[in-house]
């Protein structure tokens, strides 16, 4: 009777650290024993064809050519046939075309959603996707910094851009239509602007029509990209959670090295894990570390690891500022 009532309270405890917003790791593969909150992710994937893309034919040319064998004395003559593939296509000066299709949005939620995510602006992500032209989705997917802006506003912890493209059709055996597919995506850390996830693959699909053949291969696209990617970006978050993440901090217009440089570095090391350090002009430092916290937070850090020092008041030094995904100080005299 103890036993099964201490399993009760154990249950009952793991219940509610669930229902609260907390994740126990059961497997034991490096979440640590309590995972507060699940990562959030928004997507903003689109769908393209070649344009001018023609249904092209597989064509087998059967030729005889002859083969010359001595036996004996004696010479013979077979016949032997080879064979070879054509393909013909014509395509127009405009490249691609998107197709509105929210196939690939609606794989990669359920996939995400299946690794415990949270999935945010749904609707923005189909919306983009069945825009029919890229003028009409708010944000530009080839912009990575407008991406990554848009996710910001959104509040994520990471967002997927890419896109999914029809290359070609190909008329084959059986009267059926093969559609090439290629698919390209990759997850920005909005925290550090890093990439931290990419995919890239080529897929064929083959149907008895060629909307079939191009529905097939999308979707099958699209869900071996959505599961490469959702464990690539978990394992990203765990090893964050773990370690911290990956950070790059600026020190501008430094004059000193004594009583400018040494005291930003040790106030620097103080919060944060110093990985590499370089000096690409003469009066800057740039600094690659590792922090537990946003970008922000590791701002406000050096901030209040540098308090009062002497040179360091407001109207001597500046920051911290994000730019170009850097956390930027410098000095104003």
């Amino acid at each position: 009777m103890k036993k099964i009532a201490a399993l009760s309270v154990a249950l009952l405890a793991l219940f509610a650290m669930v229902s609260t917003g907390f994740a126990y790791d059961l497997t034991g593969n490096g979440y640590g024993a309590v995972q507060k909150a699940r990562p959030s992710i928004a997507f903003v994937l689109t769908t393209w064809e070649k344009k001018g893309a023609e249904v092209t034919t597989e064509v087998t040319h059967s030729e005889n050519e002859e083969s010359v064998s001595e036996n004996a004395g004696k010479t013979s003559k077979s016949q032997a046939k080879s064979t070879t593939v054509t393909t013909e296509a014509t395509y127009s000066e405009d490249i691609w075309t998107k197709i509105p299709d929210a196939q690939i949005v609606d794989k990669f939620q359920q996939q995400f959603v299946k690794q415990q995510f949270n999935v945010k602006s749904s609707d923005m992500a189909r919306n983009i996707a069945l825009a029919p032209s890229l003028a009409k989705t708010g944000v530009n997917p080839s912009d990575r910094a407008a991406v990554k802006k848009y996710a910001e506003k959104e509040g994520v912890n990471f967002v997927a851009r890419g896109e999914v493209a029809v290359t070609s059709y190909t008329k084959v055996a059986g009267k059926k239509i093969k559609a090439a597919i290629q698919i390209g995506v990759e997850v920005i850390d909005v925290n550090s602007g890093e990439v931290i996830a990419a995919f890239s693959n080529g897929v064929q699909s083959v149907a008895a029509t060629q909307e079939l053949a191009r529905n097939g291969g999308i979707n099958k696209a699209a869900v071996i990209a959505a599961r490469s990617l959702s464990e690539q970006v978990l394992e990203a978050w765990i090893n964050a959670a773990d370690n911290g993440s990956q950070f790059t901090v600026e020190l501008r217009k430094m004059k000193s090295a004594r009583s400018q440089k040494v005291p930003f570095e040790k106030a620097l090391k103080g919060i944060a894990t110093v990985n590499s350090q370089a000096q690409p002009a003469k009066d800057v430092m740039t600094y690659n570390v590792t922090y537990k916290g946003s970008k922000s937070d590791l701002g406000t850090a050096i901030l209040e690891a540098i308090g009062d020092k002497p040179g360091f008041d407001e109207k001597s030094f500046d920051g911290p500022h994000e730019i170009d995904g850097k956390v930027v100080f410098e000095f104003l005299k």
